[in-house]
């Protein structure tokens, strides 16, 4: 373990590292996912992980014809084993590679020194909020405004659309969940939570919440978050305005470095999807969760439940 981090900090990186390794798993051409676990690696100082990262991400990178990426990550391996053939083969490859594409563009540049911790600051996330928070503030409000006025382009009836045509539920039980859901989020005020057809229609017993989810995962490249067992910084939840994390059910759980992960109940809900990258001028990494598991942190962060 990094001299540089708490114990709080490391339980933090580790659950970190728990959730992104399952995602990794589930999703290996994820760059995203990937660059996350090695900076938590090198903040840990656990370097022989981070190094194996470092190299699927490198040959990930090379599979995608990103060759300047590919070429950062082989040089930071060589740096650490300076007396691997193999990876001075590779970067010699990818090297040539990127002089055939034509693209004369330097690789971007990172903050990271290959033989300690990526500079991150685990520890430093509420400030982090605050900061996006006012950046959110100060550009957002045009875009709270449209969300707002537009509430019923939710994406359910693409949502819909999906699960009939992939047969995930029966028909009729979408129709009724679909009449259900848009009547109860058309009436929407205060500080109360959207309903989700997703809940709707696995309330109907006509198909589990669990076939649902796995369903949509398996059929398209969201992730999944078990956002049950992830401690949520209420903070984090609130960069976002209640119009989209209450009245589209989108919470930030998390921010590593210049990402964000956000959890949504509805990945078809794209125009949410774009208010929120419009708030925030950094990566976003979208998840899929369970829409009950969103309202608990919901209700948790705005304290909804001691209201009632």
């Amino acid at each position: 373990m990094s001299a540089n981090v708490s114990a709080e900090e490391q339980e933090q990186i580790l659950q970190t590292i728990e959730m992104f390794e399952v995602i990794a798993q589930a999703n290996p051409n994820d760059c995203q996912s990937l660059e996350i676990l090695k900076d938590a690696y090198w903040k840990l100082g656990r370097q022989k992980e981070a190094l194996t990262v470092t190299r699927k991400l490198a040959d990930t990178y090379t599979s995608m014809g990103q060759y300047s990426s590919a070429l950062q990550e082989y040089e930071g391996i060589l740096q650490k084993e300076p007396n691997s053939p193999e990876v001075a083969a590779l970067l010699e490859e990818v090297t040539a590679k990127l002089q055939q594409s034509g693209n004369s563009e330097s690789p971007a540049a990172v903050s990271t020194n290959h033989g300690g911790a990526i500079a991150l600051d685990f520890g430093s996330l509420a400030q982090d909020a605050d900061l996006i928070t006012t950046e959110a503030t100060q550009r957002g409000e045009t875009v709270r405004k449209e969300i707002i006025h537009n509430l019923d382009n939710d994406g359910n009836e693409p949502l819909a659309k999906f699960l009939i045509q992939h047969r995930l539920a029966p028909e009729d039980v979408v129709h009724q969940a679909m009449e259900h859901v848009q009547k109860t989020n058309k009436t929407l005020g205060g500080q109360a939570l959207a309903a989700s057809l997703i809940d709707e229609i696995a309330k109907s017993h006509a198909v589990s919440l669990d076939a649902l989810l796995c369903g949509i995962l398996e059929r398209s490249k969201f992730a999944f978050i078990p956002l049950d067992y992830y401690d949520v910084d209420r903070q984090i939840v609130k960069m976002l305005p209640e119009s989209l994390t209450l009245g589209r059910l989108i919470a930030p759980f998390d921010m590593i470095s210049r990402t964000v992960m956000v959890a949504m109940a509805n990945p078809f809900d794209v125009m949410g999807k774009e208010a929120v990258q419009q708030l925030f001028d950094y990566n976003i990494q979208w998840h899929l969760a369970a829409p009950a598991a969103i309202c608990k942190v919901l209700r948790d962060t705005y304290r909804l439940d001691a209201r009632d």
